[in-house]
């Protein structure tokens, strides 16, 4: 019977001997983890609470009244919460009511404070600072971390708002997901600039180590996004508001995606006065979009497209306005650029352009447009390409823009001596603008114009403040062109392909219908020596570029 109760006295003692063990581990761990704090923080620091204790249970450790010194700087919570303290790790720490205040500098009138409802971490790694107590804080890292209910005082500049700010997956250098919540900043330092910001997430990121230089091209993310942003400077008198903008794929050698909803820019102009511009969409996809920024930004060659990889590029719903009147909208913008899956090495160009209505101002010929009829230029434009990458050509065929009801042109170019610059050497652009053309070469240019209406209510709009017959003006243009002296040559006395070109202008001026003035050389001119041309004789000049003209009647 005493062997009973001797055993049942083992079985309640065993408990308290653990919970007695545990809370003087735990004692221990917290008297190492405050004297290596103080450590870190020098000769001029102090780690003070107004009181301190340990659940025997389960060694969680709770310190009421916490203030944390170095010099003038000084941080206080209201209370510390610490789990699984251990020599370089931390299960859990939550600090409320948690306030940083820095020193007062000489040009502020006090000094900046930084308050947080809540903050608190889990699975805090801190390694120590070599053979010493201090703590490494490079190589800190953390499984998660919450921020709640931020304020940032600045006096004389301005303060901000964060009401929550998460961290998931945080090793030196890299993050796996952060995400900020409800941001505001007011910066009044030069007037005032406000920015509002509903929510910023960060995934797969490569961020500066703590304490490490930071340079900006070493950045990378596998996506960052970015919901209902709001930037406002009111001594510009302009505010931008962005509904959603998604950016996949940033870092050295990554191919970008770039997707941008609901944008916004108001203000006023001297110049234009109030004005209102708008864009629905606008996407990106396939560019090495890292890269060719810093290229550009260190005036190198940017990279080249890959075979196979199609950029694509679109924009939706883009509307100007002026002075409270529509100015500009486009529908849809699209362009393409692919390789020809039957030609190697052969990039194809796509551009289409719909939905394009230009209302001018007034005062800026939209009183003279009123004038001929039209209220607004109503237009597309469209255009399609190849790059022979081998044969360095490139054929554009055609670009074309059409204004419904005035008019329509058509442009085809045959370009040669295309030599693309090496990626990532030094760009002879800056110094040199003409350095890139110097080898191309022009082997053919087709312009090509319609008449749909706008020359026609020209010609109506002279005759009318003329009182002739229009076939009396049509006629006379044509006359004139006949009649129209070529330099160094005796009326009637051109070469045949001079007196053809004469020809087809006439007969298109006495009828508004299709001109087309072609240029095919019988082998390709230089571009330098084509920039020279204008000052050759009349007769050579056509002859040597094969130009010709043809005019086409309108259908009846």
């Amino acid at each position: 019977m005493r062997r009973r109760h001797l055993l049942l006295a083992g079985c309640l003692a065993l408990p308290v001997a653990l919970g007695a063990y545990a809370q003087a581990e735990a004692e221990r761990q917290l008297d190492a983890a405050i004297e290596r704090l103080r450590a870190g923080l020098g000769p001029d620091g102090a780690v003070e609470w107004r009181s301190r204790s340990v659940d025997p249970a389960t060694g969680t450790a709770r310190l009421q009244g916490l203030t944390i010194r170095q010099g003038k700087d000084r941080l206080t919570a209201a209370e510390v919460v610490l789990d699984g303290l251990q020599a370089d790790r931390l299960g859990r720490a939550v600090l409320t009511d948690l306030r940083m205040e820095e020193a007062k500098r000489a040009d502020a009138p006090a000094p900046m404070v930084i308050a947080a409802g809540r903050v608190s971490f889990v699975n805090l790694v801190l390694p120590a600072a070599g053979a010493g107590p201090g703590v490494d804080w490079s190589a800190l890292a953390a499984g998660e971390a919450l921020a709640e209910g931020i304020r940032v005082e600045n006096p004389g500049r301005g303060e901000a708002e964060l009401a929550r700010l998460s961290l998931a997956g945080y090793a030196p250098g890299r993050v796996q997901d952060a995400v900020l919540e409800g941001f505001r900043f007011t910066d009044r330092s030069d007037g005032e600039v406000s920015i509002r910001l509903g929510r910023a997430q960060l995934a797969g990121a490569v961020v500066p180590r703590i304490g490490a230089d930071r340079d900006p091209w070493a950045l990378a993310a596998d996506s960052a996004r970015i919901e209902g942003a709001e930037l406002v400077v009111q001594s510009q008198q302009v505010s931008m508001r962005l509904g959603r903008m998604q950016l996949d794929g940033w870092g050295e050698g990554r191919l970008t995606s770039f997707a941008l909803e609901g944008l916004k820019v108001e203000g006023e102009t001297k110049e234009a006065g109030p004005f209102v511009a708008e864009l629905g969409r606008a996407g990106l996809s396939g560019f090495p979009a890292r890269d060719t920024a810093y290229a550009i930004a260190h005036d190198l060659n940017p990279p080249q497209p890959i075979p196979g990889q199609d950029q694509d590029g679109m924009l939706e719903g883009l509307a100007v306005s002026t002075a409270g009147a529509p100015l500009l909208r486009i529908a849809t913008v699209r362009a393409r650029n692919s390789w020809d899956a039957t030609a190697p090495r052969t990039q194809t160009g796509t551009l289409a352009v719909e939905g394009v209505a230009l209302d001018l101002p007034p005062e800026q010929g939209g009183d003279w447009l009123d004038g001929l009829g039209f209220k607004r230029i109503l237009a597309r434009l469209g255009m399609e390409s190849r790059f022979l990458q081998d044969q360095g050509r490139i054929l554009a065929d055609p670009f074309l823009l059409q204004a419904a009801g005035m008019g329509s042109l058509g442009i085809s170019l045959d370009l040669g001596g295309i030599q693309m610059p090496t990626p990532g050497q030094p760009s002879v652009a800056k110094e040199d603008p003409l350095a890139l053309i110097a080898n191309w070469t022009i082997g053919g240019l087709s312009i090509r114009y319609t008449e749909e209406g706008l020359l026609r209510a020209l010609l109506a709009q002279q005759a009318a403040r003329e009182r002739v017959p229009e076939s009396q003006l049509r006629a006379r243009y044509a006359q004139m062109v006949q009649r129209f002296p070529v330099p160094g040559v005796a009326q009637g006395k051109e070469a045949p392909q001079i007196r053809a070109i004469r020809e087809a202008l006439a007969s298109f001026a006495r009828d508004l219908g299709t001109i087309e003035i072609a240029m095919r050389p019988a082998k390709p001119v230089p571009m330098p020596a084509f920039m020279t041309l204008a000052g050759q004789p009349p007769e050579q000049l056509v002859r040597e570029l094969g130009l010709t003209a043809r005019a086409t009647p309108p259908a009846r």
